[in-house]
């Protein structure tokens, strides 16, 4: 059964901050550091910064969020999106089809559309980009995961390294540049097929 046909993803509200607390105590269950508490997802901070996150529902329940923020760091006109991304295990394929394209991820499906278009109508940003670190002093198995999963995407020219080593927020990240063209060929190519 494809339970992905009762999936809303929308904007974030305060209205909407009990059940982001309630996503939290999951993902701490589940391991999610980052993810744990809305101090440890830094939601205040990104919204602070001109950000903005999306939260997926399968109805009354977030199962999977991500953010979206300005990263002058990387470039004037560069805005990162994915940030906190996370997916309740039991959520993570809905479809029950694997994708080498990665579109059987929530956040990358769902978020990565909305997210592009939420910053491009509060600003000009013109470079989109998603961050992994392969080396974390907490030692997060997923965030390594993450970093390979880019460098399988690269190869199909869905995003392109713009920094192998960048040094963010205390850690060493690589900046990969979506290639929104790919992307939304390879979106486009997933839906069709999958009937999402």
């Amino acid at each position: 059964m494809d339970s992905s046909q009762g999936l809303k993803t929308v904007g974030f509200t305060y209205e909407q901050l009990g059940h982001i607390e309630e996503f939290c105590k999951q993902c701490k269950l589940a391991g999610y550091k980052n993810n744990e508490s809305t101090k440890a997802m830094r939601l205040d901070w990104c919204l602070e910064q001109g950000g903005q996150f999306f939260l997926t529902y399968l109805d009354d329940k977030i199962i999977s969020l991500s953010g979206c923020h300005p990263l002058p760091e990387a470039g004037d006109d560069v805005y990162r999106i994915l940030f906190r991304g996370a997916t309740l295990p039991e959520y993570r394929n809905l479809q029950g089809v694997l994708n080498k394209s990665h579109m059987n991820s929530i956040p990358f499906y769902h978020h990565v559309p909305r997210q592009i278009k939420w910053a491009s109508s509060v600003s000009r940003y013109t470079k989109f980009v998603i961050t992994t670190n392969h080396v974390n002093k907490d030692n997060i198995t997923s965030m390594v995961k993450s970093h390979r999963v880019f460098k399988l995407l690269e190869k199909q020219n869905i995003v392109s390294c713009m920094h192998e080593k960048l040094f963010l927020f205390n850690n060493d990240q690589s900046v990969w540049l979506l290639n929104q063209a790919e992307y939304n060929q390879k979106r486009e190519y997933f839906t069709q097929r999958h009937y999402v």
